[in-house]
């Protein structure tokens, strides 16, 4: 192998290192993610709308899955068969799950039918029919706190599986659309607190101090007409999009971006989107922490290709690597062949220049001359086959071997000047 050739390899070696890099930064495989939601709405159509955005702007897919409410998406989340999630953002923290983004703010409506004004939880609650939605929902499980925090007695509070029919229906919810409150002529709205008590140490602040996955919100007077001719004061909390805290950086970072890129298709569902989607938040309210894609978008600290590929790119540096390093070794130890190869021809020419002075007759010398010339002619061949490299010791052999021939040649004139 000439010098040039093994330039050539190495050169090519890198390269391959190179276009492996390139390869590597722009592999990405294809998943088919499972977005859990529950059946209430604009969630129903949130998720939709989340499915269309991320396989128009990735090349991954989405199924959408309804679930029995927030506990069961969890549970999806936690075991594996599922990748994202809505729900609530009181639900009580798990290290299996991090917060991709927030969506929009979930206003806790308490709707009673009754002729009068009531003002108390347990005037509210109590020997009536309450529905607070399904056991595995988010609104079920806080209303069963604010039960606890206003130690109610739950023996005199009959909650029921059914939506219809009841003396109090509760939960959070988006604003109501006139079309949806058909049918709740007859109901009235529950507030916390007179108006007046608002930012003055009102019962929802005392609410929110002691779960501050919550806040105060006030639904201004006439939102819904004649239900509420007066404000309502209640309580908020924030519809959030979470994922397994094991899905990728890139594969987070690359959803949320597409999420934002088409903001638009979501703040035209329901006002509270377009207030609620944005990026700046006070992270430390969420009841799971960033994940770290979402947090690299929001920050626009965006990842170079080798930051989302790291591990994958590793794994072909350490190949390459060891690729090289055999690719230096079978260099070093074919060199170190192709000079063996040329000490054996030192060797032959050595060995004849030691029996020059023992030469008694022209024909002996005549032999040698021969063994020296078929020598450099097998020399001059391997080299072509780069089986010898053209290098120094090969030059100094050829020369070497000239001055032996010359050497023998004149020892030659002598025996036969002697032979006369």
């Amino acid at each position: 192998m000439t010098y040039r050739s093994q330039n050539s390899l190495l050169r090519y070696s890198f390269l391959i290192i190179i276009a492996a890099f390139i390869l590597a930064s722009c592999t990405e495989t294809k998943r088919n993610y499972v977005l859990m939601y529950s059946p209430d709405e604009p969630i129903g159509e949130i998720s939709a709308h989340i499915e269309d955005i991320i396989e128009t702007h990735t090349i991954h897919t989405v199924e959408r899955i309804i679930s029995e409410g927030s506990i069961a998406n969890l549970d999806s989340l936690k075991n594996g068969t599922a990748d994202l999630a809505i729900v609530e953002n009181f639900i009580p923290f798990e290290d299996s799950i991090k917060t991709v983004l927030k969506l929009y703010p979930q206003i806790l409506h308490i709707f009673y039918l009754s002729d009068t004004t009531i003002t108390s939880l347990d005037g509210l609650l109590y020997d009536k029919d309450v529905f607070i939605g399904l056991p595995g929902s988010g609104s079920y499980r806080f209303m069963m706190i604010l039960f606890d925090y206003f130690q109610l007695d739950k023996s005199r509070i009959n909650v029921v599986d059914n939506a219809f029919v009841n003396d109090v229906i509760a939960g959070f919810i988006d604003i109501i659309s006139q079309d949806q409150l058909q049918g709740l002529e007859s109901f009235k709205l529950f507030s916390f607190d007179q108006i007046a008590a608002y930012g003055q140490g009102s019962v929802v602040e005392g609410i929110a101090l002691r779960y501050p996955q919550v806040r105060p919100f006030v639904i201004p007077s006439g939102t819904y007409a004649s239900l509420n001719r007066m404000p309502i004061v209640t309580l908020a909390t924030d519809a959030i999009l979470v994922a397994r805290a094991t899905m990728s950086e890139d594969e987070i970072y690359q959803i949320t971006k597409a999420i934002f890129n088409d903001k638009q298709e979501l703040t035209g569902i329901s006002p509270l989107i377009q207030k609620g989607l944005t990026e700046h938040f006070d992270r430390s309210e969420l009841s799971f922490p960033l994940h770290e894609g979402a947090r690299i978008f929001f920050d626009r600290d965006e990842p170079s290709p080798l930051e989302r590929y790291a591990e994958l790119s590793g794994v072909i540096f350490s190949v390459l690597l060891a690729l090289i390093s055999g690719i230096i070794t079978f260099l070093r130890w074919h060199s170190q062949r192709k000079k063996d190869r040329v000490d054996i021809f030192y060797q032959q020419l050595m060995d004849i220049k030691i029996q020059l002075p023992k030469l008694r007759h022209s024909a002996d010398g005549l032999r040698r001359i021969k063994e020296i010339h078929d020598a450099q002619h097998k020399a001059f061949q391997m080299l072509i086959n780069e089986e010898l490299s053209a290098n120094e010791s090969f030059r100094i052999y050829m020369e070497l071997s000239k001055e032996t021939v010359i050497d023998i040649k004149n020892k030659v004139k002598i025996l036969r000047a002697h032979d006369r």
